[in-house]
């Protein structure tokens, strides 16, 4: 649902939007700015029995989620159905991106599992400049339209970061790991699985 708290960095809802379902606010704002598009909303949580079902028909997942076992679901959902990816995380002044493709490495290589609970302050905790939200989105945006259309280099082997109190952004090179347990040599993860909920998280390199 939509909660006032929300409202300074998830832009496509508006303070009447409070206590009604995300998912049909954002489709109404979606259908405002071009009644053409098809919206297909998902009320539901993405849970490891649901998510290949939910993203099989999409040519191209972005990860705008909170926390961290919903983003190794994600990612883990996609190397096994073989669907790219842009993973976003956000946290106080920063954040940082990737894009998996099939073939490249993908956020086990760099992160194998969720970290503890607690280990990582929640948003209530650290807070989150809803501008960085909205930074994060347009560099996802534009890797998704980068890969639709073949044009431009994508982040794919690339960490980008960024610290928006310096305005600096740092792209580290990463590479497909041999021991990955998701797209490594000898997986051991070869079904989805749910981890322990844990909210709002920016791991950091």
């Amino acid at each position: 649902m939509v909660d006032l708290s929300n409202l300074q960095r998830q832009v496509i809802h508006f303070t009447e939007d409070v206590g009604r379902a995300k998912v049909l606010s954002a489709r109404e704002k979606i259908n405002r700015i071009n009644p053409d598009v098809k919206v297909n909303i998902h009320q539901e949580f993405f849970m490891a029995h649901n998510a290949a079902e939910i993203i099989r028909d999409y040519d191209f997942i972005v990860d705008g989620t909170d926390n961290f076992p919903v983003k190794f679901l994600i990612n883990d959902a996609c190397v096994l159905e073989k669907k790219p990816f842009s993973h976003g995380g956000i946290l106080r002044f920063q954040g940082q991106t990737l894009t998996y493709v099939p073939g490249h490495a993908c956020y086990r290589c760099l992160f194998q599992a969720p970290p503890p609970p607690n280990a990582v302050p929640t948003c209530s905790q650290a807070g989150v400049l809803g501008a960085i939200a909205g930074m994060l989105g347009t560099i996802q945006a534009a890797e998704v339209l980068k890969y639709l259309t073949g044009v431009g280099e994508l982040l794919t082997d690339k960490l980008l970061t960024f610290d928006a109190r310096s305005m600096d952004f740092r792209k580290i090179t990463t590479r497909r790991t041999a021991a990955c347990p998701v797209c490594g040599e000898h997986p051991t993860v070869t079904e989805l699985v749910d981890y322990e909920q844990a909210v709002c998280e920016l791991k950091h390199s």
